[in-house]
């Protein structure tokens, strides 16, 4: 099944979450009991919907793979697909109960409104805005515009401030993970700092669990092997020490920052402005139109 969603994958429009390597690397990670649902209009395929089923109190409930670490989600949907028509929907629900009659509920959140300039397929079913903000940065006009909007001479002043402190410290390295070896380096820093930080704050650590990690461990790693990558790592080393870590999915619209951690010392440095900021500048220069903060709020 999850041969025929990658070959489907390949021609149709689909948001990261559902990326056939998030997919396969949630499975691997958690071992999630998943299905595949396909529909076909006039005979074409126009929609492959993956969902993970889970057991919440006495339900079971069918959803997409990774929870709430799956933000922005868009079901594969083929080129062109228009929204489902009503009984198209009722033979969706129907494929799905005939299949499983143990789900109990099918709950489809954090969806985007569209992808890539493409409606989404499933708006039809929605019955609720989702209400949890996702917030993006516009990069119309290239970075200097986008700079020119949001405080640019003061935010220019503090990226250099921010140079001028990692020189002081030892010297600076900015790269994006290419080996597996390099993304298994910055996944793993990335874990130690946000379990910090978290703790620090009295949070719950959602990257805490096993299975959390390695999910995230293997998607980032396989992810570089390949051309051009779904998902990468970015970091800010100073003095060979790791102080930043963003994870990205890059689209062809878009930069979405997935998380970030950043590991904090006496120098008053800012090393997670410095990164969002050197994020938000190859996002312009590739040509992207929005740098995508996800779900929650990040000033």
């Amino acid at each position: 099944a999850l041969a025929g969603y990658e070959a489907f994958c390949r021609r149709a429009v689909h948001a990261p979450p559902q990326h056939p390597l998030w997919v396969r690397s949630w499975m691997m990670a958690t071992g999630a009991d998943m299905i595949v649902v396909a529909l076909r209009r006039d005979g074409r395929a126009l929609v492959q919907m993956v969902l993970e089923v889970v057991t919440s109190g006495p339900c079971r409930i069918a959803r997409f793979p990774g929870g709430k670490h799956a933000n922005g989600n868009f079901v594969a949907a083929a080129h062109g697909a228009t929204a489902l028509t009503a009984a198209e929907r009722r033979a969706l629900a129907a494929a799905i109960r005939n299949a499983r009659p143990d789900i109990d509920l099918v709950r489809l959140e954090r969806q985007n409104p569209h992808h890539d300039g493409t409606p989404n397929v499933l708006a039809g079913m929605a019955t609720m805005r989702s209400p949890n903000v996702s917030l993006a940065v516009d990069l119309d006009g290239g970075f200097a515009a986008v700079l020119s909007r949001s405080g640019g001479k003061r935010k220019r002043k503090k990226f250099k401030t921010q140079l001028r402190k990692f020189e002081e410290a030892g010297g600076h390295r900015l790269y994006e993970a290419e080996t597996p070896e390099e993304a298994e380096r910055l996944i793993n820093e990335f874990f130690v700092m946000k379990a910090a930080r978290l703790r620090e704050r009295g949070i719950p650590n959602v990257f805490g669990p096993p299975e959390v990690q390695a999910f995230f461990r293997r998607l980032f790693c396989e992810a570089v092997e390949q051309q051009p990558a779904p998902f990468v790592l970015h970091g800010v080393e100073v003095a060979g020490e790791i102080r930043a870590v963003n994870g990205l999915s890059v689209t062809g619209h878009s930069f979405v920052c997935e998380f970030g951690g950043i590991r904090e010392d006496a120098s008053g440095s800012s090393p997670g402005f410095f990164l969002d900021y050197t994020n938000i500048e190859q996002a312009c220069e590739t040509g992207r139109k929005l740098y995508d903060l996800s779900v929650g709020d990040e000033d």
